[in-house]
């Protein structure tokens, strides 16, 4: 029967291999625009800095570098990447800028077309585009204005149209890539030809005093500056103080199998707006100047009517000291908000204190919360309370149901709330949630089992000392219409947040090639308090890529081992290793070295 239905299944085998291989084109072909994206990037950087190993030192010189891409950002548009506090810009962030800032449209050709065409007719003259391009931005030569206006002046009346004016600058701007392009390719030349030279020399032998065989180098080597010296590279927009400002609440939380879990939001916009979007974490205690916090990100996705998340739109990459910011143009509709904090420092418990703390205390024929179990209970109301207001609504107290018993709170439920305990505009108050867990602590006559399942589920060991749960706040401004944003039950980031991590990663730069495949590629992302790297499988076969990190400084990974082997599917990019310093007061180095494993 196993042979029977093989044959029967034959044609429909065709038809998936047939989605397979158009699933493969889609693939190679976003693979192929990505290659593109990246070869423009480096040879613009190439033209301009000379090596991508040396960072921009000038807002002119990024200008320059846009230029060569057919980008013509205004100096208010620069002025988002390029602040008063930024002194260096990497190859990386020039490239993070680029896929940002889209090449020159229409109507911003049309936008400039008007300002030059003084008078309004229609035409600008030789005389007033050459003052312009003689005199601003990346200035050019008399002999070269004279050059570029001919060849677009095709009926030689020594003005240019709209028509002629576009074809002008498209043309200028494919003789510069070209021209860039080619410069980039003579270097490559060079390079590979010196690189051969010295293949061709005779090996050095052991008589020499030299191995001929060197051990195997780290490919990745990132040598990074204490995280506490470093200046924000970032400022807020000047007017925020005018703008809409909406905040919730969240938290991260690790469930029964330690995974993590968390509140996502959904976000509402009914017109286009600009947003400056910022998450760091909630401190319910003065901060004692022990161990570092958490990294918390905020990865924003698009999404549909029907609720189906899609691809990411931006994510909290800029670091402002403990805030993590974005700043974005975003179209009116829907999108995802998923959190996200890399696993470094947040990690499971290692075990739990034998001795439980006391949580209630019998007086006469009643039993009283006990002064501990009270200040746990307030910190469980501030994260609870999502949106700051002091009081809980029904689903903010949904929510917290959900998490810690897995029951909705009902009509019924909430009639009994509503009925007993204090309420402020129709919402729980702090005294009415203290009073409901005293009218529980009596319900039970003093067994303590059910508050101790609350305590857990809301990450408090034995010591009550709240040690696996990581509060947050999340901050939304808007400059032209107000968000509305729906706070979504605790729940994992899954293969969703895991494509959006790997996609931000692959945005940051160039692959390396894994040395023994063609097929396989690292991505590496820096930023100033994180290291991630991801690895990518072109191939259609699954692979594992391991990942030696072992030998980097004063580092800490989300992995149990700074040695992890990766698992990666088919046509598939996994995240390999998140790192972090383990004392942001020193220095840290990364060293990666990896090795596919057959």
């Amino acid at each position: 029967m196993s042979r029977h239905r093989r044959s029967g299944s034959a044609g429909s085998q065709d038809s998936r291999r047939s989605s397979s291989h158009t699933a493969g084109n889609a693939k190679d072909a976003k693979t192929s625009k990505d290659a593109e994206f990246y070869t423009e990037c480096r040879a613009a950087y190439i033209a301009i800095v000379g090596n991508p190993q040396d960072g921009i030192t000038s807002k002119d010189q990024l200008a320059q570098v846009l230029q060569q891409t057919g980008r013509n950002p205004s100096q208010k548009t620069l002025g988002k990447y390029w602040t008063s506090q930024t002194k260096k810009m990497t190859y990386d962030d020039v490239c993070a800028v680029m896929r940002e800032i889209q090449p020159t449209t229409s109507e911003e050709l049309m936008k400039a077309f008007k300002k030059m065409d003084i008078n309004g007719d229609g035409f600008i003259t030789h005389n007033e585009l050459a003052k312009v391009l003689t005199q601003r931005g990346e200035k050019m030569t008399e002999e070269e204005v004279k050059s570029m206006i001919a060849e677009a002046d095709e009926d030689g009346d020594r003005k240019l149209n709209y028509k002629e004016f576009c074809q002008m600058l498209m043309n200028t701007s494919e003789k510069c890539k070209k021209k860039t392009s080619e410069r980039m390719e003579r270097k490559d030349r060079k390079q590979r030809k010196n690189r051969q030279d010295s293949i061709d020399k005779p090996m050095p032998s052991k008589k020499d005093g030299i191995s001929p065989r060197p051990a195997k180098r780290d490919t990745i080597i990132i040598n990074l500056q204490p995280v506490s010296s470093i200046a924000a590279k970032v400022t807020e927009p000047r007017n925020l103080k005018s703008w809409h400002h909406t905040q919730s609440k969240g938290c991260f939380h690790l469930d029964e199998d330690n995974l993590l879990i968390s509140h996502q939001y959904v976000l509402e916009l009914s017109t286009a707006t600009a947003l400056w979007l910022t998450v760091k974490p909630l401190h319910l205690k003065p901060e004692s100047g022990g161990k570092p916090s958490p990294d918390i990100s905020v990865y924003l996705l698009r999404q549909n009517d029907e609720a189906v998340v899609g691809e990411l739109v931006t994510y909290t990459h800029m670091k402002n000291q403990q805030k993590y910011c974005a700043h974005r143009e975003l179209k009116a509709g829907s999108y995802r908000l998923i959190p996200m904090t890399s696993g470094c420092r947040f990690k499971p418990r290692e075990k739990h204190h034998s001795t439980k703390g006391q949580l209630t205390q019998k007086e006469s024929d009643t039993y009283v919360l006990t002064k501990q179990f009270k200040n746990a209970l307030t910190d469980i109301f501030e994260i609870v309370d999502l949106d700051s207001n002091g009081t809980l609504s029904r689903d903010e107290f949904n929510l917290f149901q959900l998490h810690t018993s897995g029951e909705p709170v009902d009509d019924d439920a909430w009639e009994v709330v509503e009925e007993n305990f204090e309420l402020k505009k129709g919402e729980l108050t702090r005294k009415g949630f203290m009073d409901l867990n005293q009218m529980e602590a009596n319900d039970v006559e003093g067994d303590t089992d059910d508050l101790w399942v609350t305590l857990h589920s809301m990450g408090f060991n034995n010591r009550l000392e709240l040690d696996q749960a990581c509060p947050f706040i999340v901050d939304l401004y808007t400059d032209k219409c107000k968000a509305h944003v729906r706070a979504l039950p605790l729940q994992k980031g899954g293969v969703t947040l895991e494509k959006a991590v790997c996609a931000a990663i692959m945005s940051a730069g160039e692959p390396t090639k894994v040395k023994g495949s063609k097929e396989v590629a690292l991505h590496t992302q820096t930023t100033d308090a994180r290291v991630s790297i991801a690895v990518e499988n072109q191939g259609s076969s699954n692979i594992s890529v391991q990942l030696n990190c072992s030998r980097s400084t004063n580092c800490t990974s989300n992995r149990p081992d700074l040695m992890y082997t990766v698992n990666v599917p088919a046509r598939a990019v996994a995240v390999g290793q998140h790192l972090m310093p383990q004392d942001e007061t020193r220095d840290w180095t990364v060293k990666c070295a990896e090795s596919l494993v057959s």
